[in-house]
């Protein structure tokens, strides 16, 4: 019985070492732990980038076929906060303007109704990051109001 142990444990170390070995030298594997820490500080582009140089290297790596479709979703969402930040600033210089036209009005209708519609358009998944999705839920609730009041 305890020769068993024995055999099972250097059986255990050399299939850790054995793994170990394999993610530290298959350029694969090393690109797809890159795009991981890069997706979890939130540079989706840049994990992208990393996640399918991985998949070109080996289309088999699970890892980089999850980082590239996570990041290319992340992304879509970044950008969706990226031009609702912008499109409110646009907004809010519309109507500061002392000439606050029905142009100005039709203007900032069609900014939330392009909002709105991107908003509907977006697919988080269960490991997209939720604070992420929440903001651009926050900025939708905004534009709805936006739409409504005028």
């Amino acid at each position: 019985m305890k020769a068993y142990k024995i055999v099972f444990n250097i059986v255990l170390v050399l299939v850790a070492l054995l793994v170990i070995f394999f993610f530290s030298f298959t350029e694969s594997y090393k690109l797809s732990l890159e795009a991981k820490v890069k997706y979890g500080v939130g540079d989706y582009k840049e994990a992208r980038r990393l996640a399918k140089e991985a998949f070109d290297l080996d289309p088999y790596n699970k890892m980089a076929v999850s980082i590239l479709a996570q990041s290319k979703i992340s992304t879509v969402l970044k950008d969706y906060l990226d031009d609702s930040k912008k499109y409110l600033k646009e907004i809010d210089r519309l109507t500061k303007k002392s000439d606050f036209s029905d142009a100005s009005k039709i203007k900032i209708k069609m900014m939330c109704e392009v909002m709105i519609g991107r908003y509907k358009k977006l697919n988080p998944t269960i490991m997209t990051d939720k604070d992420l999705y929440e903001e651009c839920t926050t900025y939708y609730n905004k534009y709805q109001k936006i739409y409504k009041e005028l």
